[in-house]
């Protein structure tokens, strides 16, 4: 069991030796991602609104 999270401990060594090359970029990245998430769901929102589908009817 040990060997298992020493794997994992060195798997994610690894990862970080070269992350700070990647410096803000990823930030950035991500920040448009859900940048572009945030508008397509509000207009998908205002798009129900619209057609009057804003509550559900049961």
């Amino acid at each position: 069991m040990n060997n298992f999270f020493y794997a994992i401990g060195a798997f994610f060594e690894s990862i970080f030796e070269f992350m700070p090359a990647f410096g803000n970029a990823l930030n950035y990245f991500f920040m448009l991602v859900i940048f572009i998430f945030l508008i397509v769901w509000t207009s998908k929102m205002v798009k129900h609104k619209k057609n009057g589908e804003e509550h559900s009817s049961s």
